[in-house]
């Protein structure tokens, strides 16, 4: 599906039927026909046209001289929803700069574009193509700030929880999370090189005001790395933490009931050695049962007595 926005008088964008110099072109996964449209009319080299609906592609920078077009796949985060947790993942977002439009090219319908679209950022002017691919991974980047503190707030909230009992949603929720940051830590060093190649060397011929801006993204990327990597360490150490709790207070059970089995056990000696046809004290008694109680009483207290003595339980 493609979708024209041109510049709006007033700030903003707004949608168009037309195919012109200086339009924004969202793509969502484009069928073989657009894909030949937009080749046509935009100048767009295919190669960067399917690398953009490739899933698995990393983030990276590349430049056409041919074509004299730019492509920048840049990893986004996206909510993630599964029975069990809700976490995130990070999907490739493709822009192209050509000498006629700037692309956006992704697999399933973003929110993030829409935000574009709607006229959220009044700055935005697809008329000047880098400063709006700027803006595009400038609000990528703040994005994992958002979805890091939502993460922080769920840990908090689960820790909380564990904190009265001990769940597998919890432990769920906890793993769902961890997983969140690891795809968010790749992302984000992979994002990073790709702003390290944008700006090195200058070779889109960027001017001051660009420059600026590239370095402010970058200052979001690593404000964002950091804040994953202080959330991805707690994490760790959380699941250690209740790992070595759920460990004692198995060891507390165990303890438990070996101690009581040793002190059932002894009753079952004592009456086992009065069941046996041969001659042994007090057993031609009126009161042999409950001699036989008594001692069994007596020495399973003194064992309890010593075990409670040493906190076996």
């Amino acid at each position: 599906m493609l979708t024209i926005y041109k510049h709006r008088n007033g700030g903003g964008v707004m949608q168009t039927n037309k195919i012109e110099t200086g339009v924004w072109i969202n793509v969502v996964a484009p069928d073989q026909k657009e894909r030949a449209e937009l080749m046509a009319q935009t100048g767009a080299p295919e190669d960067f046209l399917l690398y953009g609906l490739d899933p698995d592609e990393g983030a990276r920078f590349e430049y056409d001289d041919d074509t004299d077009s730019s492509l920048i796949i840049y990893d986004m985060p996206v909510p993630q929803r599964t029975e069990r947790s809700n976490g995130y993942e990070t999907i490739p977002l493709a822009v192209i700069v050509t000498k006629k439009c700037i692309i956006t090219i992704h697999t399933e319908d973003i929110p993030l574009m829409q935000y574009f679209a709607e006229g959220k950022v009044p700055s935005f002017d697809p008329r000047n193509a880098y400063h709006s691919a700027f803006q595009f991974l400038y609000q990528v980047s703040v994005s994992y700030l958002t979805y890091l503190r939502d993460i922080n707030k769920a840990r908090v909230q689960i820790e909380n929880k564990l904190q009265r009992t001990l769940r597998n949603d919890e432990l769920y929720g906890l793993m769902g999370i961890q997983r969140s940051l690891v795809y968010f830590m790749m992302s984000l060093r992979t994002n990073r090189i790709v702003l390290d190649n944008l700006g090195r060397g200058n070779v889109l011929h960027l001017n001051e005001e660009e420059l600026d801006y590239l370095d402010d993204i970058t200052i979001e990327n690593q404000q964002a790395t950091e804040m994953a990597q202080i959330s991805n360490s707690i994490i760790r150490e959380t699941a250690d933490t209740y790992s070595s709790v759920i460990n004692n207070n198995m060891n507390g059970v165990m303890k438990f009931l070996t101690s009581y089995s040793i002190i059932l056990t002894i009753p079952t000696l004592v009456f086992s050695f009065y069941g046996m046809n041969v001659e042994l004290p007090f057993a031609g008694t009126h009161w042999s049962w409950v001699i036989t109680i008594g001692i069994s009483v007596i020495i399973a207290l003194v064992l309890g007595i010593q075990f409670w003595r040493n906190k076996f339980f």
